[in-house]
């Protein structure tokens, strides 16, 4: 090739971040070739298999590869020119310059190549002193950790470490804290002094077992997490008083485990006299909790205690305005025969398989529609947009309804995309024993007006309906009957809405039916 100038230049290029295969340039100079070697990520790649190489005239190039790069891929280009001498000049033959130009050039490559190959390795600052920097010995240096000489600096070979123990010890108070290390067997020991009383310590001295013996000396102790206690009671001496005092506006909560756990108040035999009682802030205390006697526990569930004697629990109050009297038995069915029903609002679903078309105005009669096939059949009401069209049902309320209001939301869907809108009206009588079932229907409550999604066959529910008043002055145990229909000069819809069913909201005042 022709004469070129070696640039001083380092013979290494990495580049990261990249994708696709080249070309990625270097800018040192080469002769051939393979006076490079090129790396991806660790890896060594072969010329001409893997990557290929364009040199310009002044000896700088590119590497193209057979594949790409990914962006987490590092690529590196180094020289790799073999240190060998090509040019031989014989005695008394021709001395060309490009001969020799070849052969310094070949000698500035090889030299460049060791001097990058140098920046890459451990050396000592021109600065330093030594004395001597030979490694110890095969032997010597086997299953051992390379480490340096505290006085001279110079390499040298210690115990490898596979294993640590730890020993510790108490100071006396206000001492200093000890520690050291020694290693024996690959094992290091290290030993630590604690003052007594020190955050850390194990325990205080003399106490069996290396238990905390007692806290008396920090009169203000604090918990890093819950308060475990193993198994074990809290038990105070000479009659003094466990007292739980919550700082501010805290409250003390005494609760059984989440999941089965239980709250037990306790007496020992033939001891009617131990309390369970909220004092005030005055000195004389009102509100106390008498416990049975002997293995007998009392289970309170969600109320405030006033008094409560030989299982027989007087006034207690839910508020300050609502007080109730209940008995033993009453309350051990929190632990008997399952929970209190507690009394408000409940639901009642009524499906349009259980409606039927009114005789006069009637909407379409019930009718079962397939969506797809094996997918939810759906048992429908048809209510025509034209006009007004009417069904009716009959529900049987529980006595544990209240005889007032209700509220209602109807579901419905179309078969279609129309997005128009849908409100439903409905109004009840109520018939007693012995009554006649031959009377108006109360007055007609509608729902807000709802739009279909344009999707067909979507479910729509209805936002619930205002009070409807029954007509007929309900109640217990009268069955009752009502109307629904289409309000079709206030819908929108031009298709035909069909009703899935009703779902009832009422109101109960009673835990059961009984």
């Amino acid at each position: 090739m022709s004469d070129i100038a070696i640039n001083p230049v380092t013979r290494r290029v990495q580049f990261t971040g990249n994708t696709g295969t080249g070309p990625f340039a270097f800018g040192f100079n080469i002769l051939t070739s393979s006076d490079i070697v090129v790396f991806k990520g660790t890896t060594k790649l072969t010329l001409s298999t893997n990557y290929s190489v364009s040199i310009s005239a002044n000896g700088t190039g590119t590497v193209s590869l057979g594949s790409a790069l990914i962006s987490s891929d590092v690529l590196t280009i180094i020289g790799g020119r073999l240190l060998s001498r090509t040019t031989d000049f014989v005695t008394a033959g021709d001395l060309l310059a490009s001969s020799l130009n070849e052969q310094l050039d070949s000698n500035v490559i090889m030299t460049q190549q060791l001097d990058e190959k140098q920046s890459r390795t451990l050396f000592l600052n021109p600065g330093d002193v030594f004395t001597d920097l030979e490694l110890p010995l095969k032997d010597a240096r086997k299953g051992k950790v390379l480490s340096f000489n505290s006085s001279s600096g110079d390499p040298e070979v210690t115990q490898q470490v596979t294993g640590a123990a730890v020993n510790v010890s108490a100071v006396s108070a206000g001492g200093n804290a000890t520690g050291s290390v020694a290693v024996s067997g690959g094992t290091a020991t290290f030993a630590l002094g604690i003052p007594t009383g020190a955050t850390g310590l194990t325990g205080a001295t003399g106490q069996a077992g290396g238990g905390l013996a007692n806290v008396v000396s920090d009169t203000t102790p604090q918990l890093g997490g819950n308060l475990d206690m193993n198994g074990k009671d809290i038990v105070t001496v000479s009659n003094a008083t466990i007292d739980l005092a919550p700082n501010g506006t805290g409250t003390v909560v005494v609760r059984g485990n989440t999941n089965s756990g239980a709250i037990v108040f306790n007496c020992s035999a033939n001891s009617h006299g131990q309390k369970v009682y909220a004092q005030p802030h005055s000195a004389s205390v009102t509100n106390t909790l008498m416990l049975p006697a002997g293995s007998d526990s009392v289970l309170l569930s969600r109320i405030s205690i006033d008094t409560l004697t030989n299982k027989t629990l007087t006034s207690p109050k839910i508020n300050e305005n609502v007080v109730v009297t209940a008995t033993a038995t009453e309350i051990n069915k929190l632990d008997g025969a399952g929970i209190l029903k507690q009394a408000g609002k409940e639901t009642i679903w009524v499906p349009a398989s259980a409606m039927y078309a009114s005789t006069t105005n009637g909407c379409s009669a019930i009718t079962q529609v397939e969506t797809t096939a094996l997918r939810p059949d759906l048992k429908v009401l048809d209510f025509a947009a034209a006009a007004d069209a009417f069904a009716q049902f009959a529900v049987a309320f529980p006595n544990s309804w209240n005889e007032g209001v209700i509220s209602y939301q109807p579901m419905w869907t179309v078969t279609g995309s129309n997005t128009g809108t849908m409100v439903w009206q409905l109004g009840g009588v109520a018939a007693s024993n012995d009554d006649t079932i031959n009377v108006a229907f109360g007055t007609l409550v509608a729902t807000a007006a709802k739009a279909h999604s344009g999707t067909s066959n979507d479910l729509m529910v209805s936002n619930e309906s205002g009070a409807v008043t029954i007509a007929g002055s309900p109640a217990a145990a009268d069955l009752c009957f009502f109307q629904i229909n289409n309000d079709a000069s206030a819908s929108g819809q031009t298709g035909a809405a069909r009703l899935l069913g009703v779902k009832f909201f009422f109101t109960t005042d009673a835990k059961n039916d009984a």
